[in-house]
């Protein structure tokens, strides 16, 4: 009888182990889809919205965008892993201009969100104006999100876009949004990053994916997420050939050669000010913080408009003193 007794308790431990295993790979897999996996389902068509709200600055910029929309050529080229990119690219009425943006907007966000920047880059100084779609939205291919790790390689096929589009010698400013930003931080630390780019607009950045997961995760879980870490990172690893902690900007900001305007919201629960403080506070070059009070996530522009203009303004005038100080103009 004890025999019996000490079979069962072994296979219900058995049991109970399976099961907690279970639950745990279960739970795994649905935080990795959740992360990585595309947001919305690829478009077939690329519609104009019925009803745009106009209440924000953005939706503002979005409206003028499809006020506009015949002015933009629809592009599309391949990533270095042939994911097919698309993008909206509108040739500036000065066909001589050495000036182009690049739009890169933020996760889940339709590349016409960017439109508020790219129309407020366009009164600054004359220039090409290129909005992207992000592998993995809208009408860019891609199954999976990368929060700005394949992102800052793809912005590399863009630029080489854009010096066959308007001439080896362009001068490109980036603007990036959340992810965009984080993309744009991530290229400019590689030591092929092109010397193309005159300056990079990083609009709330993330500086640590693990960071953003562990504190999405406290939200939502009572026990938080950080003991799933290296299961999603290995899950990572094997379904996209990337680690989650490669998706890091602060490792790396030192290597920034770029000047760099950042604006942080005071009340951003994603990328934190404290976050962008850090990656701020590693790079050594031309760079400025603009902390916008009682903001929330990517919602700088929209709290404080005049100032954000004004900081972009007197960004561009300094990033093209510095171009011809140093010979390029």
């Amino acid at each position: 009888m004890l025999a019996l007794y000490i079979s069962l308790l072994v296979l219900l431990m058995a049991i109970l182990g399976f099961a907690v295993w279970f639950g745990y790979y279960s739970l795994t897999v649905k935080l990795f889809k959740e992360i990585f996996a595309r947001p919305e389902p690829m478009p077939r068509v690329d519609r104009s919205p019925t009803k745009l709200d106009q209440k924000t600055v953005f939706g503002r910029g979005k409206n003028w965008f499809y006020t506009t929309r015949n002015e933009y050529i629809d592009v599309r080229i391949n990533s270095f892993d042939k994911v097919p990119l698309a993008g909206y690219f509108r040739p500036s009425h000065d066909r001589n201009t050495k000036f182009a943006v690049i739009c890169l907007h933020a996760y889940g966000e339709h590349p016409a969100e960017s439109a508020a920047y790219a129309r407020l880059m366009m009164h600054q100084i004359e220039c090409h104006v290129l909005i992207t779609h992000l592998r993995a939205h809208q009408m860019s291919g891609g199954k999976k999100c990368t929060y700005g790790l394949y992102e800052s390689v793809d912005l590399s096929r863009w630029i080489e876009f854009l010096k066959k589009q308007c001439g080896e010698d362009i001068k490109i400013f980036v603007v990036g949004r959340g992810i965009g930003a984080t993309a744009a931080l991530l290229a400019a630390q590689q030591l092929e990053f092109s010397n193309n780019v005159a300056g990079i607009i990083a609009d709330c950045p993330m500086d640590s994916l693990p960071e953003v997961l562990n504190r999405e995760g406290q939200k939502r879980y009572p026990f938080g997420t950080s003991m799933l870490m290296k299961s999603i990172d290995k899950m990572s690893q094997e379904k996209i050939r990337a680690s989650i902690y490669r998706c890091d900007v602060l490792p790396g900001a030192g290597a920034i050669r770029v000047p760099v305007l950042f604006f942080c919201a005071g009340d951003d629960d994603v990328t934190t000010p404290h976050q962008v403080r850090a990656i701020y506070d590693d790079i050594r070059v031309q760079k400025r913080l603009i902390t916008v009070d009682h903001a929330k996530h990517l919602m700088c522009y929209d709290r404080a408009p005049s100032t954000i203009e004004k900081e972009i303004r007197q960004f561009v005038e300094q990033c093209v003193v510095r171009l011809v100080s140093i010979g390029r103009m």
